[in-house]
């Protein structure tokens, strides 16, 4: 047996080695109590903000509903003025209309010819024109208000008679 070459690895029994490791770094994990954990996971109420969120909407929604209520009025206006200019396009057509029917019927040469054939008359002649003459000619007169008038109507006319 003692001539027996068998090798022994003796590095098998021996302990092992740890390579040396880095040092290990803390943990920056808080660790909170399960009651103050579900106390923050539950937002607060709070009334201001609540009110004043109420308060934001409120004002949101009235200035949405005044400009939707002020483009339904606008819109009606321009309805109701479209109808209102078509209705003068068509009353003038139709007072064009009448008042060419009303000047050709009242033309010089429609009333003569109307007085020619239906009535009977001619043109004025010579032998029908007479001649008047006044023996003193023309003359005027001028009449003054009979009633008072106002205070500065009276004011007015003393003035004239003085500088007159």
């Amino acid at each position: 047996m003692a001539n027996r070459s068998e090798a022994y690895d003796f590095e098998l029994f021996e302990p092992k080695r740890r390579e040396p490791q880095a040092p290990r770094k803390k943990d920056n994990v808080i660790r909170i109590p399960r009651e103050k954990l579900e106390k923050n996971r539950r937002p607060a109420a709070h009334p201001f903000r609540m009110f004043s969120a109420f308060l934001a909407f409120t004002v949101v929604a009235g200035i949405l509903g005044a400009f939707v209520y002020g483009q339904v009025q606008l819109t009606e206006l321009t309805e109701s003025l479209d109808a209102a200019q078509r209705t003068l396009a068509e009353q003038q057509g139709a007072y064009t209309q009448m008042k060419l029917r009303s000047d050709a019927g009242l033309s010089l040469q429609s009333v003569e010819s109307y007085a020619t054939r239906q009535l009977g008359m001619k043109k004025a002649g010579l032998d029908q024109t007479t001649v008047v003459e006044l023996s003193k000619g023309d003359r005027s007169q001028v009449l003054q208000k009979s009633g008072r008038g106002g205070f500065l109507d009276r004011l007015l006319a003393g003035v004239e008679r003085l500088l007159s």
